[in-house]
């Protein structure tokens, strides 16, 4: 950015700024002894921002067998980091929707950012992402220069007044007059506001990922961001096949996500959007019905995938070695191809590694051991089609119920491992109340008008450093023990391995 528009940036009398309690929230997050004394008390100064936080732990987003009824139940749900992520994001929000122009359309605006950050969370979710939260959170401000550019430079978008819904035709303006675009202007801004540079990395590159390289560990984080507006866009435009190919593709090559597993995302997202309008009392009724423009997606995107496979196919039967080069990447793949969980081998991998993680930190570490109840009369009844599907659903079960730091394998056949790190039992049996009770209340369409309902059976194990293991083999070998002692006693239910003692959903 060019040391005249940093000029005009900072002179200018309104821009952008976090209200006083946001400028507080970010201290804490910036704050590696914060903890949840501090930002308890900090909320309660804010009875609407402590009221949001209730009302999004009580929410489908968190399920919890009871309701939440006070901010430390909450955060204890939600975790702390998590607990910040939202509070600053919900301040953010209130505040600058005050900040008004004249060239740019803020209605739109603010529905693109609240989509957009709905949508990061559930590609976070979706492809394994960490901290879910502060995804949600780059989602909300990655438009941000574009409300400092409109006070500084008030004629910018006035000539593109009712084209505004075409995000890459307002990127193009910007480049065109300004030499730099909003990204570079919006991470400007959060440094300003001491954010973390993750945040700011993200900003930067969310309408251009080619500047954040695939090697750099942010990278998919960014990426998450990046993909978020584009999908925003479809529901907020009148979007054609050649868009939503181009999303696919988008899709494909930043975080190696098939079509299936997009249109699970856009489901999810347009399951949110109540929501989100809700919590952040915004009226995000969008051009078209979220359903048919779920609908029209399905079409466009599996359609042409079944004919890109067909492709393939015959690409394999005219190359003597395809099979063999499929055969590799598949293994050395990070995500299983049928559920969009870890691979068994890079489950072994990050069991390793987070295990001695824990050890390092002198932290707590939980597995937890999932297992389908009765699996075997799904496949010997419905076929192992319906099977399929099954498996598909249940493992985008486990990740939207999990936190944004908690990781899913498949272990085997209908066997899941879940990895929790610094959970201790209480949050562990948290996560399984949750998880027992969105199988429970979760039918699965196996075929139309055919649906069936799958019970799991959970077994819990937890490494602390008061009972320490030695291996990771051993946490993993308890937490298999306590899966068939639930099991044995009927299934639907969790076992800590300590305790042995099964516990049924309410």
């Amino acid at each position: 950015m060019t040391p005249e528009l940093e000029e005009k940036l900072k002179s200018c009398p309104n821009l952008p700024s976090p209200p006083t309690i946001a400028i507080k929230i970010i201290e804490l997050a910036n704050d590696p002894d914060s903890d949840f004394k501090q930002i308890i008390q900090l909320l309660n100064c804010d009875p609407a921002l402590a009221s949001k936080i209730l009302r999004i732990a009580n929410s489908p987003l968190y399920p919890y067998v009871k309701k939440v009824e006070h901010l430390h139940q909450a955060m204890m749900v939600i975790g702390l980091n998590a607990t910040i992520s939202l509070a600053l994001s919900f301040s953010l929000v209130n505040s600058l929707q005050t900040t008004k122009g004249t060239g740019l359309d803020y209605t739109l605006y603010w529905k693109r950012a609240l989509m957009a950050g709905t949508a990061c969370q559930v590609l976070g979710n979706t492809c394994n992402v960490p901290e879910m939260e502060e995804l949600y959170l780059a989602g909300l401000l990655q438009d941000l220069g574009m409300l400092a550019l409109d006070q500084v430079f008030p004629d910018l978008y006035v000539a593109h007044a009712g084209q505004q819904s075409d995000h890459a035709s307002l990127v193009s303006l910007e480049q065109q007059f300004l030499g730099l675009t909003h990204g570079a202007v919006g991470s400007w801004l959060l440094a300003q506001w001491n954010l973390p540079d993750r945040l700011r990395l993200a900003v930067a590159g969310s309408d251009d990922p080619s500047r954040i390289p695939p090697q750099d560990e942010r990278a998919r984080f960014a990426y998450c961001v990046t993909l978020s507006g584009m999908i925003a866009e479809i529901f907020l435009r009148e979007t054609n096949d050649e868009y939503l190919q181009m999303v696919n593709h988008r899709a494909s090559s930043l975080l190696q996500l098939t079509p299936v597993r997009l249109m699970y995302a856009l489901e999810t997202i347009k399951e949110r959007l109540p929501d989100t309008e809700r919590i952040f009392e915004i009226d995000l009724q969008t051009w078209d019905d979220p359903q048919a423009i779920v609908e029209s997606a399905r079409e466009s995107l599996l359609v042409r995938n079944l004919q890109a496979l067909k492709e393939v196919e015959e690409l394999k039967m005219d190359t003597v070695n395809m099979e063999e080069q499929v055969h590799n990447l598949e293994e050395t793949h990070r995500h299983d191809p049928l559920t969009g969980t870890l691979t068994r081998a890079y489950l072994d991998k990050y069991l390793k590694t987070s295990f001695e993680q824990a050890i390092a930190d002198e932290d707590c570490l939980t597995l937890i051991f999932g297992d389908l109840d009765k699996f075997k009369s799904v496949n010997d009844t419905y076929g192992h089609q319906a099977g399929d599907v099954v498996l598909q659903s249940a493992a985008h079960l486990l990740l939207l119920k999990l936190r944004g730091t908690d990781r899913v394998g498949r272990y085997g056949g209908e066997e899941f491992v879940l990895i929790l790190p610094k959970a201790p039992q209480e949050a562990a049996e948290i996560v399984c109340e949750r998880i027992l009770t969105a199988f429970r209340n979760t039918t699965h369409e196996i075929a139309e008008n055919q649906n069936l309902t799958v019970t799991i059976s959970l077994g819990i194990a937890t490494h602390t450093p008061e009972n320490p293991y030695s291996h990771i083999a051993d946490l993993l070998h308890h937490a298999d023990e306590a899966v068939y002692y639930s099991k044995s006693n009927g299934g639907n239910q969790f076992t800590h391995y300590h305790s042995m003692k099964t516990v049924q959903p309410a």
